[in-house]
This record gives C-alpha cells, sequence and structure tokens, in this order.
C-alpha cells in the first residue's frame, strides 16, 4: 500500500538525495567544531559554512545565528530569555502574544504568569485567524517588553502580520521607513491608538520575537521578517532537514539570559557540542530554499494545496478552517460535522489507507482535547476536537492529493 505522507508541519522527513549529500559530507568533518586539530578545523567551517547559508537564506547577519535544540528552545530563549535578562521583576513586565500560539510560547509564559505574576495580554483573532495591527498598538504600556506573535500558524497556516508589525516598530523607535507608503498609516494610528505615555525609548528596549518555524522555507523571508523584528526562532525538521536542530535569530545588540550553561560555544549563548549533522543537514537544506527551481515547487505546492482545498470544501459534512487566501503554500485544516463522525475516527482511517494526517499541533498530540487554536477562532469545542490538518511538501503529487480526496469522500458518504 502506498503512504501519502500529509504531516509536513509536524516533520517533514529528510529525502534520499539529501542524506546521501549530508553522510557524504559528515565523512569529511566528523571532527568537534571546537578541537584544535585538523579534524576540528574541518568541522568548524562546516559550521561555518552551514550558519552563513542560513544567515543568507533570513537576509541577515551571520553572527547573528544561534544554534539549538529547535524551535521550542529558540521560543522560550527568544521570550523567557530576554525577560529573565532584563533584570526587572516579571510582576513589573508586560509581555503581548495571540489567543493562538504555539504551545513552546504559550506555556511558558502562562506559567510565568501563574507563578511569578507576570502581565500577560492575549490579543484576540479576526477575519478568520489574523491579529490587528490596531490591536497590538492598543494593547501597548508602558511595562511592555516583549511581544511574540508566530509569522503563521502550524495548525491553520494563517500569516499573520508581524512584518507589518515589525515594521511599525522599526519607524516608532528609529524613525526608519521600510516602506514609505507606510507613514501616513502608522502615522495616523500612533496619534489614535498608541497610549501617549509610552516613549520612543521604551519602544526601544523592547523585544519583538517571531515564530517564524512554519514560515520558513514555505514563504520568503522578506515577507515576514522585518528590520523590526530582534528575534526569530526556526526549525529544521519541518523543511525536510535532521530533527533535533534549531536556530534562533537575535538581533546584533539584543540579549537573553542562557539557560544552558558550561561551556562557550554560540559565542557563550548556549553551551554543549554543537550538533554537526543537525547544523550541517540544516545548512544544505537553507542553501536550496530560495534557488529559481524552489520557488517553482513552491508554486506547485501551492497549486495542489489550492486543489485539495477546493474538493475538500464540496465535501459533506465538513467546516472549513483555514482560509485559502494569506496562508501558508502547504495547509489545510477542516473540521468534520454532523452526527456520527468525529475527527478522531477519520485519522484512524486515513492512517489505515496509508494516509499520514494529524489533528493539529504535534507538540499537543496524545491529549486529545480541543485544538486551542481553533477555539480562537470562536468556534465550538466539538469543532475544535474535530479538526483535521494536511500539510504538504513540495514533493506531494497530483495523484496522492485525488487519491486522498476519494478516501474522504468515501468516508463522508456513509
Amino acid at each position: 500500500m502506498k503512504t501519502i505522507y500529509l504531516d509536513h508541519n509536524a516533520t517533514s522527513p529528510p529525502n534520499k538525495e539529501h542524506l546521501s549529500e549530508l553522510f557524504a559530507k559528515l565523512t569529511v568533518c566528523s571532527g568537534n567544531p571546537s578541537s584544535p586539530h585538523s579534524l576540528g578545523r574541518e568541522a568548524s567551517v562546516a559550521l561555518t559554512e552551514a550558519r552563513r547559508f542560513i544567515a543568507n537564506a533570513l537576509g541577515v547577519d551571520i553572527a547573528e545565528i544561534i544554534f539549538v535544540s529547535g524551535g521550542s528552545e529558540a521560543d522560550n530563549l527568544g521570550t523567557v530569555g530576554v525577560l529573565k535578562q532584563n533584570n526587572v521583576p516579571l510582576k513589573n513586565q508586560h509581555v503581548i502574544t495571540s489567543s493562538f500560539e504555539h504551545p513552546a510560547i504559550r506555556e511558558p509564559l502562562e506559567n510565568l504568569k501563574n507563578t511569578e505574576g507576570l502581565k500577560l495580554t492575549f490579543l484576540s483573532l479576526e477575519n478568520s485567524g489574523y491579529v490587528s495591527l490596531i490591536e497590538f498598538i492598543k494593547n501597548l504600556t508602558t511595562e511592555t517588553t516583549v511581544v511574540t506573535l508566530m509569522a503563521a500558524n502550524n495548525e491553520i497556516g494563517t500569516i499573520q502580520p508581524v512584518k507589518k508589525i515589525g515594521d511599525y516598530l522599526h519607524y516608532k523607535r528609529w524613525g526608519i521607513l521600510v516602506n514609505p507608503n507606510d507613514k501616513e498609516e502608522f502615522d495616523d494610528l500612533s496619534l489614535k491608538y498608541l497610549n501617549p505615555d509610552i516613549s520612543k525609548e521604551s519602544l526601544q528596549k523592547m523585544h519583538f520575537h517571531v515564530d517564524g518555524v512554519q514560515a520558513f522555507g514555505k514563504i520568503n523571508s522578506q515577507e515576514w521578517l522585518s528590520p523590526g523584528t530582534d528575534s526569530c526562532a526556526i526549525s529544521a525538521h519541518k523543511l525536510g532537514a535532521l530533527q533535533g536542530i534549531g536556530v534562533l535569530f537575535l538581533r546584533r545588540g539584543r540579549k537573553f539570559k542562557p539557560f544552558i550553561l558550561g561551556g562557550a560555544q554560540e559565542k557563550n549563548r548556549r553551551a554543549g557540542t554543537e550538533n554537526l549533522p543537525g547544523i550541517v543537514s540544516l545548512g544544505l537544506i537553507a542553501r536550496d530554499l530560495f534557488a529559481p527551481e524552489a520557488n517553482v515547487k513552491r508554486k506547485n505546492m501551492d497549486i495542489l494545496r489550492r486543489k485539495l482545498y477546493e474538493g475538500i470544501q464540496k465535501l459533506p459534512h465538513i467546516e472549513m478552517n483555514s482560509p485559502i487566501e494569506n496562508v501558508i503554500p502547504n495547509t489545510v485544516n477542516f473540521s468534520v460535522t454532523g452526527k456520527g463522525f468525529k475527527g478522531e475516527d477519520l485519522l484512524v482511517e486515513l492512517d489505515m489507507q496509508g494516509v499520514c494526517a494529524s489533528s493539529g499541533s504535534a507538540c499537543s498530540s496524545g491529549a486529545n482535547l480541543p485544538s486551542k487554536v481553533i477555539l480562537a477562532l470562536g468556534k465550538t469545542p466539538e469543532l475544535a476536537k474535530n479538526a483535521i490538518r494536511l500539510s504538504l511538501s513540495t514533493n506531494t503529487t497530483e495523484e496522492e492529493i485525488e487519491m486522498t480526496l476519494n478516501l474522504l469522500k468515501k468516508y463522508l458518504a456513509r
């Protein structure tokens, strides 16, 4: 039976070509990057090369790339690490985030709220799952020290206006417009909604972190990473690289309190011998992300996503959770409705027929609870519990999409 893998937002397995190139490269750079001998130097060169590939893909400086264990660690460092670096009691700090962030953002912040009195504001969603620049500005206070938002949602795929928010902050902090056409809008919004007690200096000190785990590699970084972004998280295994490696991009001059001590690796910001296989793997993926053929593959993937979306939308007992526009080009989320239909039963049926899918965030799987993302859209717990996510890769074929639609049609026609 043919396996159709449609769970790439959880993990996108490495293909044979990538693994072959990776293992060939590792045979000549298998030492410890911190060692002074020839094998160590070769490993250090490979590490630096990967760091350069990733920095180029993000459009940032190579010194701003910090290797960590994955997206969750990067998100924790870009939020909790920054809060603890401020040397201000957490009860006197305020964080703005959204009501449908990944658990790697939401849970650490809620823990600090419950244990240390951190002030925490969750922006509500509007227009089918998007945060609003106006609501962001309205909720800024003189105590706001961290703002953290995801660039693209891991469950429904919506692309958030983090670029516009970062551009707004860049203008208010430094008087620099990324897009000159935004000046009139930004000035008007500031006049109407920005607390006049908030100074330019406090905005300059405030840290803007973006969870870029689902956006990186699926949409151009220029579309979501702003000069006003102070840090962002990316993860290797969402793009066909090895698991267990991620990156925190940290803007020059910004700091966080390290979680792991005991070595000078990553310029004393993350102790421990670097995961060289994972780093080289991610570097190879980043190297190829924006080649002309890669852009063609992403466009073809989006065509298949639209075909899948439109096919599912026509089926009975379906309510769509993802919009069709302004989403990453690989994600479709829907809920099954009606008596006798359950999301978990459909997942089992798909699995038995060789289709790998999921109910949402892999970091929350197994709990059998309603999706917090779908609840944040204002939908019922029943719909949130019966949500299904299908996520494609650039290697997904039209035949696989047609087979999946036929299986869904057969199941829902019972």
